[in-house]
């Protein structure tokens, strides 16, 4: 019984074996894709989060730091002479205000 294979049949055979290793392949790749993206939302979620909280945080800071900001304009025109007795009070009573308010908040 001689079996004959013919160089078309052999380029056929390398073909549907070259075939079947992408399909593989690609099954492979696509799981592995998947995990990632799995990953990649669980990563972005707790940025959000992050970020959210950075957000908040530099907002309360940045009105903290416009307060004494005030207060120390208050406080120099004051030593400058350019307010009333009255109003340099109020000024350096702010000021420390700020500053309580800043160290509370740490």
């Amino acid at each position: 019984m001689d079996a004959t294979i013919t160089i078309k049949d052999a380029l056929l055979f390398l073909i549907m074996g070259g075939a079947f290793v992408l399909i593989l392949y690609v099954i492979f790749f696509f799981k592995n894709l998947i995990t990632t993206v799995k990953h990649t939302n669980t990563i972005m979620a707790d940025a959000e989060v992050i970020t959210k909280i950075a957000k908040e945080r530099t907002e309360d800071v940045d009105k903290m730091m416009d307060g004494l900001a005030e207060s120390v304009t208050g406080i120099t025109s004051a030593l400058k002479g350019k307010e009333s007795f009255i109003r340099s009070l109020s000024s350096i009573a702010s000021a420390i205000t700020s500053i309580v308010n800043i160290l509370k908040k740490k």
